[in-house]
């Protein structure tokens, strides 16, 4: 199989030494966990000796109740019978409180589903803002439980061994909650970012898998790629494991935060695994230009929580293959639609087991919400006897709207040759509609100043397809024309109706 990072996979050794250096320094910081707010009054908020955890619960409004602390391994405890007083409201005016064990069964949802969210690693006096908007959109959507598994390590315990102690300690929270509250672990679905997706791993394997679903949120690859595979996210954790990887591939001289490797039943790998759009392109701006490809994941995951507009992924065996085109259908076995990157799993086959082989999924993203693209796939269909290395950019302008200026042809110059078809993948903003043209340009980066140096490139045919291809799909041409090297031409698009079959 194809590695997904294709030719661009870069490996932790291949770093220089700075690079090592200024990873060590973020992991230090606990930046990696996400963009930090300063503590809560629940969180844990003291230099631990041993690995900790302690179990918070959501709430749009109300008072605090009971228990403060998981008790120990094999004992339990009576909730403390004292009703506290609501700590401050949280940027998204939220309550965060300590689990009782008697849950309130007024404010508890029973039958639906109970959503732990597990951050990274952070240090004391820090605090993930990313789980606040996340269980702040899982409230806006009703019916959902929403527990935050918040840990710490000391600060010499190792990453891989604290993840083991702190994934035991939540199955077995987990299990208390399923004993005394008559609830099934099918309901529960564990989301980690970074270390915080092994924690869930290993929650989920001490619960045999269990767990209805576990969702790995860019899962952190320095000191897990080279661990043992126990202490690793796996898709035999949970019922259905989905894995979001955005920084697969490393941002020079920085080793990727994220795992390469597939892990779970779906993984969606996102861009070019680096550099995501909206990320700093250069080292100037250090903390963002290594963590802001990583901190993707949750964003991504985050404004999927009911949204209109779909993250749909096109299944293929790897970046490289996607990026020439080479996948176009969804049809996977066991799997016969794309599936789509986020909360909503309507797509999904409900059957448990999963019936069909682990797939990885590719999908672009915009730089603004609403993240979500729709890919087309363009065919230039070249005539006349003109060979030249070029890339490509193009725009497509709608009748409102127009995309950003794309280069599609990848970042080294492509050899084009009279009477031959080249195929390009092409992502386009939902809100650019009704196609009017395409602006086409192929790029030699030669240096020409008169106009006869220019060489014509003959376009027999032009054709940009909706994907993935089915029945009904969305179809645009164009005619003979002719482009010129290093200049845009505006290319006419008409609509057709596709030929069966």
């Amino acid at each position: 199989m194809e590695r997904p990072g294709g030719e661009e996979q870069n490996s932790g050794a291949d770093s220089s030494v700075m690079g090592q250096c200024l990873l060590t320094y973020l992991l230090l910081l606990a930046s990696a966990s996400g963009d930090l707010h300063s503590p809560f009054s629940r969180n844990l908020s003291f230099r631990p000796h041993s690995p900790q955890l302690r179990i918070l619960r959501f709430y749009s409004e109300g008072l605090c109740g009971s228990h403060v602390d998981l008790p120990p391994p094999g004992l339990h405890t009576d909730p403390v019978s004292l009703d506290l007083p609501a700590p401050p409201l949280a940027p998204s005016r939220l309550t965060l409180c300590p689990v009782s064990w008697s849950l309130d069964s007024s404010s508890w949802f029973p039958v639906g589903p109970t959503v732990v969210l597990i951050p990274g690693r952070r240090t004391v006096g820090s605090t993930p803002s990313w789980v606040w908007e996340m269980a702040g959109k899982f409230l806006e959507a009703g019916l959902v439980n929403v527990l935050l598994a918040d840990w710490l390590l000391p600060p010499d315990e190792g990453i891989t061994e604290g993840a083991r102690q702190v994934g035991e300690r939540l199955a077995q929270a987990i299990q208390t909650l399923l004993k005394q509250h008559s609830l099934t672990p099918e309901l529960f679905h564990l989301v980690g970012f970074g270390v915080g997706a092994h924690v869930a791993g290993i929650a989920g394997a001490c619960l045999e898998g269990a767990v209805g679903r576990i969702t790995g949120l860019d899962p952190f690859s320095p000191q897990f790629s080279e661990a043992d595979s126990r202490l690793s996210l796996d898709y035999t954790d949970a019922q259905y494991v989905d894995v979001i990887h955005t920084n697969f591939n490393a941002n020079e001289p920085i080793a990727a935060l994220g795992v390469s490797r597939q892990l779970g039943h779906v993984d969606f790998y996102i861009g070019r695994g680096h550099l995501l759009p909206g990320c700093p392109q250069a080292l100037m701006k250090r903390e963002q230009y290594i963590l802001c490809s990583h901190q993707w994941a949750y964003r991504l995951f985050t404004s999927s929580i009911g949204s209109s507009c779909p993250l749909t992924a096109i299944p293929c065996l790897g970046i490289e293959s996607y990026r020439r085109a080479q996948c176009t259908s969804c049809h996977h076995p066991g799997l016969n639609t794309c599936p789509q990157l986020g909360y909503n799993i309507s797509w999904l086959p409900p059957d448990r087991p999963i019936g069909f082989e682990p797939l990885t999924a590719i999908l672009d993203i915009a730089a603004k919400e609403p993240f979500c693209l729709t890919p087309f796939l363009l065919e230039v269909h070249l005539g006349g006897n003109i060979s030249l290395d070029a890339q490509v950019f193009v725009q497509v302008n709608g009748a409102t709207e127009k995309t950003p200026v794309m280069l599609v042809s990848g970042p080294s110059p492509l050899r084009f040759d009279p009477n031959r078809s080249y195929e390009f993948m092409v992502s386009v903003r939902h809100r650019v509609k009704d196609f009017r043209t395409m602006s086409l340009e192929f790029n030699s980066q030669r240096l020409l100043y008169l106009q006869w140096r220019m060489r014509n490139i003959q376009i027999s045919h032009l054709v940009l397809t909706q994907l993935p291809r089915h029945t009904g799909l969305v179809v645009y041409s164009s005619s003979t024309l002719t482009a010129v090297e290093n200049q845009r031409v505006e290319v006419p698009l008409q609509k057709v109706t596709p030929r069966e079959g």
